[in-house]
């Protein structure tokens, strides 16, 4: 599958013509990990979306006492990240690739690129964004509430 084809299946590309991606699939940059690699840790700085193309990243919270609880098992087609993209901020999660992990990133100044020279576009990834954001709270809400409480 060619990167054309695998963001036609993500979440945030989905209804955005071939010829659309044709032009944003040159602003990823492809990034190979090997397996048990921290690709990005709580606290660090946000600068990038990322979208699995072969392999499993889990995603992880510290959750007091230096205890470290699992939230997402992602998988090819899946993304993390997407925050990066909205704001300057530090890194909420950590993520570690569980096997030989292929990526496809997006970083922060790139998608700004894209919103100048394609803002149709850019527009419908921040839809896609918003989307997943909405399920994932309703998804986490209870497991975050546990975090909270202890």
């Amino acid at each position: 599958m060619d990167n054309v084809e695998l963001l036609q299946k993500t979440l945030l590309f989905k209804g955005i013509s071939r010829e659309e991606l044709d032009v944003t699939t040159g602003l990823f940059q492809e990034r190979q990990l090997k397996p048990n690699t921290t690709l990005f840790a709580e606290k660090m700085p946000a600068e990038s979306l990322y979208i699995i193309k072969s392999g499993h990243v889990r995603i992880t919270i510290m959750a007091g006492e230096g205890e470290e609880k699992s939230l997402l098992l992602l998988g090819p087609g899946e993304f993390f990240g997407e925050l990066a993209l909205l704001q300057e901020e530090s890194r909420m999660v950590s993520a570690r690739s569980e096997t030989p992990v292929e990526l496809l990133v997006l970083s922060r100044q790139d998608f700004l690129a894209l919103i100048d020279l394609d803002p149709r576009t850019a527009s419908r990834v921040l839809s896609g964004i918003a989307r997943l954001l909405a399920m994932r709270v309703k998804a986490y809400g209870s497991l975050f509430k546990d975090l909270l409480l202890g």
